[in-house]
């Protein structure tokens, strides 16, 4: 394509952000998240492409810190050398060409590329999507790691009196102590806010199914990811046997994934995530399930400012998402860190949807460089 911008370089930097309190789920703790912030770098100076890659989920990341960057580093960086900018389909396929699996990184490259290409061009990323159908984004309080189901039941309450309108917590120990903390939780929130409940592959089908028909009377809207990943026909056993929907998240890395899903009948909903499917990904699998009568519910818990911007901008696009989204950040961990200046929730329950080119994040680069940790650690 004649004239246009051409990627020169492809840089990642490793970041570490420390909370002052820990998280738990089924499958591990932590109070450190780590990324790594993706930056593809023109010819033309000043011109560059972000996204941030999520090591994740706490305990058990799915692509561990030093892979994403050796990754990106050894494969997706020669794949994309010398590509104009606007090709975007082009550059995609040649990472796919070049990089088996790695889907988080993979998803982040595609994200970048949309961010330059929209800066490119000078309009935003909602541009390419389609364009904007909500200014703003309703999302969940920060997600609620397990706990004594009082310690639960306190934050829950601080959450609805701040005004969130529905608040996610994980479950993933016993079936006793996981009812008495969708209870105590239900309790502390009344009757009126939406209480999403996630076991993170914590058991096997008939106790998934005692679970999730004990806590049916505290009316959660779902229970997410309550088998093992692998599975799915655990997960469709559950749904057919109990009253409420039931969400996959860790079954759908790829649209295959997810038409698997549809085709076994295993799930009502089904997690997307633009940190994970990219804006390509989470658009095929969104329409999939759309035409086979599913709902989608959008976002991840720990992701910074850069990767919250990116799932906010394809909420802002996207028709049929269940919401409120569940766009995250580090609050989890106790942290308003973050490697933006935008100011993003100006409100409880809602995520702003920044203007400007590209994703229109502001990258905080001086405090990136103080939060940067070698890829070794």
């Amino acid at each position: 394509m004649a004239g246009s911008p051409t990627i020169r370089a492809v840089e990642a930097v490793p970041v570490r952000i420390e909370g002052a309190r820990e998280f738990r789920i089924s499958e591990g703790a932590t109070r450190v998240h780590v990324s790594v912030v993706l930056r593809l770098r023109t010819d033309v100076d000043g011109l560059e492409g972000n996204a941030e890659v999520v090591s994740a989920p706490p305990g058990k990341p799915e692509e561990f810190l030093e892979e994403i960057v050796g990754a990106i580093e050894r494969y997706v960086a020669p794949a994309l050398v010398g590509i104009p900018v606007r090709e975007r389909a082009r550059a995609i396929q040649a990472v796919a060409r070049a990089l088996k699996g790695r889907v988080w990184t993979k998803a982040a490259v595609t994200n970048a590329l949309y961010d330059l290409h929209a800066k490119a061009i000078g309009v935003p990323v909602a541009d390419l999507l389609g364009g904007r159908l909500l200014q703003r984004v309703p999302v969940i309080g920060p997600v609620v790691g397990i706990m004594e189901p009082e310690a639960m039941a306190a934050e829950a309450a601080a959450q609805a009196a701040a005004g969130f309108t529905a608040i996610k917590i994980k479950v993933g120990e016993t079936v006793a102590r996981d009812i008495d903390r969708v209870a105590a939780v239900r309790a502390a929130i009344g009757e009126t806010m939406a209480l999403r409940v996630d076991a993170n592959d914590h058991y096997v089908a008939a106790d998934a199914i005692r679970l999730t028909r004990a806590i049916e009377r505290y009316r959660p809207e779902h229970m997410e990811q309550p088998v093992a990943r692998h599975d799915i026909l655990g997960l469709a056993e559950v749904r057919r046997n109990v009253g409420i929907p039931v969400m996959t998240d860790d079954m759908v890395a790829t649209a295959e994934d997810a038409m698997n899903v549809i085709r076994l009948a295993a799930a009502d909903r089904v997690k997307v995530k633009v940190t994970k499917h990219g804006f390509d990904g989470a658009r095929v699998i969104c329409a999939m399930l759309a035409s086979a009568g599913l709902t989608p519910v959008l976002g991840h818990v720990f992701e910074m400012g850069l990767a919250a911007i990116a799932e906010a901008q394809f909420a802002a696009c996207t028709p049929g998402l269940a919401m409120p989204c569940e766009i995250g950040s580090m609050a989890p961990m106790g942290t308003a860190a973050d490697i933006v200046t935008n100011d993003l929730r100006p409100e409880p329950g809602f995520i702003a949807v920044p203007d400007g080119p590209g994703l229109g994040a502001q990258v905080d680069w001086p405090r990136l460089g103080r939060g940067r940790a070698e890829a070794a650690e």
